[in-house]
């Protein structure tokens, strides 16, 4: 089996899993699951990678690749994490394996079936894809696959586009709490659990099922997925103060 490296910081929970994986079987080594609660992602990142490498007293230079959630969630983390995996990966000459941050967070249910993550987008919107997880248990490679495109919607919108609805759906992710009302009236709260962000286990079940899907590629095709503007892009940004100009210029 070889080393692999999964981090995800797209959401306030930032992630970390690192283990061993073959095509038939996985192991997780050390989960480290944190809450990024002033999203300091990117000054803790890579102290925390270090710490996970020496709890598992292996060298960076063992790593057979690098997985990296890419999104869609918050900007910065997004480009925090997609930055810091092609630095690692081109430094150690090792390719990247992109996965969905809603992946992650629909293994992070520990459900068998249709799981519908939705991460709050703000904006009254979610980012939600549906997802298939199988073999989530045990130490065989699971299977997280993506049913259908991820979207930034309405969660209203959403569900209705789910019709025929699975019968076995389970909705999770950081959309349920703000928009537990619509799940209330689409007759899903109980089908419902809120999560900020993936577990380290959800991570790496998808990090390690993309790895034997050999969706694994060079550094440089691995991009940041936003599905949509930011507000600084779409000229929405207001600044913390008003300009003053300096007396000096």
């Amino acid at each position: 089996m070889k080393w692999l490296l999964a981090f995800d910081a797209s959401t306030p929970r930032c992630v970390i899993a690192l283990g061993r994986a073959s095509a038939e079987r996985h192991e997780l080594v050390v989960a480290d699951d944190q809450d990024e609660v002033q999203n300091q992602a990117s000054v803790r990142l890579f102290p925390r990678i270090e710490q996970v490498l020496s709890q598992a007293g292996i060298e960076a230079n063992e790593l057979a690749a690098v997985a990296c959630g890419r999104g869609p969630g918050t900007f910065t983390g997004t480009r925090v994490a997609v930055a810091s995996a092609k630095g690692l990966a081109y430094g150690l000459g090792c390719p990247v394996v992109p996965i969905s941050t809603l992946g992650a967070v629909a293994a992070s249910a520990d459900h068998e079936g249709s799981v519908l993550a939705i991460t709050d987008a703000r904006r009254s919107e979610v980012y939600g894809g549906l997802w298939r997880c199988v073999g989530l248990s045990g130490n065989a490679t699971p299977t997280v696959e993506a049913v259908d495109d991820e979207q930034v919607i309405g969660l209203s919108a959403l569900l209705e586009g789910l019709a025929p609805r699975p019968e076995d759906l389970r909705v999770v992710g950081s959309g349920v709490e703000p928009y537990r009302q619509v799940l209330v009236d689409a007759g899903l709260e109980g089908q419902s659990q809120a999560l900020p962000g993936p577990s380290a286990k959800g991570l790496w079940a998808v990090a390690t099922a993309a790895w034997v899907a050999e969706q694994a590629c060079h550094p440089a095709a691995l991009d940041a997925v936003y599905l949509r503007a930011s507000y600084a892009e779409m000229g929405l940004n207001t600044p913390k103060r008003p300009f003053v100009k300096s007396p000096f210029v």
